[in-house]
């Protein structure tokens, strides 16, 4: 047995794997972006055919095609390449796609912030506002997209796919008894919006978000078959209120600012919430200190989805706690949390 298995192999080599692992994305990236999943989705083929049908150039097309068999993303078939179970979560019609979200996270805005790292750190803000504190809006993220539609379209399409499977167990921790109009604040392409309306006939609904996620909010709710009870309303919620409602949805949406930010977005909701009216906060809640963090696959992802938070928008993953705090500075009374069967929590509120 070789004295290099995997779970002894020196303190040194295995941080190089973390050092290297910068590869990794954008070899998926590379991949995802070129369509590589989507050639190869009818069955294999040597890489020259998948160079041609790419228009890449073959060696170079190759040697990533090997890289994507190191990564069990591929797997060699003979002379040929043929997508893994796990490869085919890059198909642009996988129900499981990552696509979208390889192209975001792998592509240059995302890897410049992400470069900047050091200097968020040093400064508390995220990579935008890092050097220039006076310069920066707050909102820039955002904001770039407003000015690239096709970076708006790949950022949208990803929050689709990390919504859509999660969406149905959402949904069923709702209480949606005499709910009769819902918002969807920040809810981009309405993922979430169209799983609720697909689950209860008689609701109708409104997502309320930035003017470039309009014509994909409206593709996604036709072909989701609920184009009649759904419509979109341009706008920010940190200059306007949303829509009057019985209900407002907020799918990973105050993880992305800082609480000041936080409070002025729950401040603008209610303004128009009457008495009957709810707002619930969906968030996957961190563990509630360093001594409750564990190696579980969660912990990694909130743990690093935290410093994504910094980066790129400013924000943060916080506690169950630290929401509960922000609804009651907003002037809002937790009346329950739900659990659901994905990571992410349910806090109803309403005006206290």
């Amino acid at each position: 047995m070789s004295s290099c298995s995997p779970t002894n192999l020196p303190p040194a080599f295995r941080l190089n794997q973390m050092i290297m692992s910068l590869w990794v994305p954008q070899v998926i990236h590379a991949a995802a972006e070129l369509g590589v999943a989507d050639v190869l989705a009818g069955g294999p083929l040597p890489s020259s055919a998948v160079a041609t049908r790419l228009g890449t150039h073959p060696d170079a097309t190759e040697r990533l095609l090997r890289a994507l068999v190191t990564l069990d993303l591929l797997a060699p078939s003979g002379e040929r390449f043929e997508l893994t179970e796990m490869g085919r979560c890059l198909e642009t019609s996988s129900p499981s796609s990552r696509r979208a979200w390889s192209r975001l996270m792998g592509g240059p805005g995302v890897w410049r912030a992400w470069g900047r790292l050091t200097d968020c750190i040093r400064t508390g803000r995220m990579a935008w506002g890092a050097a220039d504190a006076a310069a920066s809006s707050g909102t820039e993220h955002f904001d770039e997209m407003a000015r690239d539609p096709a970076a708006a379209v790949i950022f949208h399409q990803a929050m689709v796919e990390l919504t859509r499977g999660v969406a149905p167990g959402i949904v069923g921790a709702i209480d949606f008894r005499g709910v009769r109009r819902v918002i969807d604040v920040g809810g981009g392409y309405g993922a979430l919006l169209c799983a609720i309306l697909e689950a209860h006939a008689g609701v109708e609904g409104v997502v309320f978000d930035l003017d470039h996620a309009r014509e994909g909010a409206l593709q996604l709710f036709a072909s989701r078959g609920v184009g009649a009870r759904a419509s979109f309303v341009a706008g920010s919620c940190f200059d306007i209120a949303p829509p009057a409602a019985d209900l407002y949805v907020l799918k990973s949406v105050l993880h992305d600012w800082d609480d000041a930010r936080s409070l002025k977005l729950l401040g603008k909701c209610r303004e128009v919430m009457d008495d009957s009216a709810r707002l619930l906060v969906v968030e996957a809640p961190a563990p509630a200190g360093p001594c409750e963090r564990g190696n579980t696959a969660l912990d990694w992802v909130l743990t690093f989805s935290d410093i994504n938070m910094l980066v790129n928008t400013g924000g943060r993953e916080r506690t169950e706690a630290e929401y509960r705090a922000l609804l009651d500075a907003a002037g809002l009374c937790v009346k329950g949390v739900r659990e659901t069967p994905s990571f992410y929590r349910v806090l109803e509120a309403a005006r206290a």
